[in-house]
C-alpha cells in the first residue's frame, strides 16, 4: 500500500521532499559564496583604497560584485537601508546589512517560481560577516 492510495490526510507529504532539499542547500551554498565574495572585496578595498570608508566603501563592493552603474549601486543601499537599518529601531547602515539584501535579492531571482526563500539566510551570512562591519 501507497501513501497516495492509503487515504490518509498526510497521504502524499513527502512529495517533492528531494527538491526542496537541494533548493535549500543552493540557497545556503550561494548564500556562503556570496558573503564570502562580498567580504573579500570589502577587505582588499581596505587594504587598496583606505581613504574609501563607510557607503563609499559599500557602495564600491556593491558595483563591483553586480557590475551595476554607481547610482544603481547608490539605489541598493538605499533599498538596504529601507530593508535593514529603519525597523524596528533605526541606525545606520551595515556592510551586514547590504550583503543580507544581496544574497536574498540573488536567491529570489534566480528561481522565479519560488515564492521567499527556504533558509534563514542571516545565520549563514552572520558566519561569515563579521557583527562590526
Amino acid at each position: 500500500m501507497t501513501y497516495e492510495s492509503s487515504g490518509s490526510p498526510r497521504a502524499g507529504w513527502l512529495e517533492g521532499w528531494p527538491l526542496q532539499f537541494l533548493g535549500a542547500w543552493h540557497e545556503r551554498r550561494n548564500a556562503r559564496r556570496s558573503s564570502v565574495e562580498s567580504l573579500r572585496l570589502f577587505r582588499e578595498l581596505a587594504a587598496t583604497q583606505p581613504a574609501l570608508t563607510g557607503l563609499a566603501r559599500y557602495e564600491e563592493v556593491v558595483a563591483r560584485r553586480t557590475g551595476l552603474p554607481r547610482e544603481d549601486a547608490r539605489r541598493v543601499l538605499r533599498r538596504a537601508e529601507d530593508s535593514f537599518a529603519r525597523w524596528p529601531v533605526e541606525r545606520p547602515l551595515k556592510f551586514r546589512d547590504v550583503v543580507q539584501y544581496l544574497v536574498v535579492h540573488e536567491c529570489l531571482n534566480a528561481d522565479p517560481s519560488v515564492v521567499g526563500t527556504r533558509t534563514r539566510l542571516t545565520t549563514i551570512i552572520a558566519e561569515v560577516i563579521p557583527v562590526h562591519l
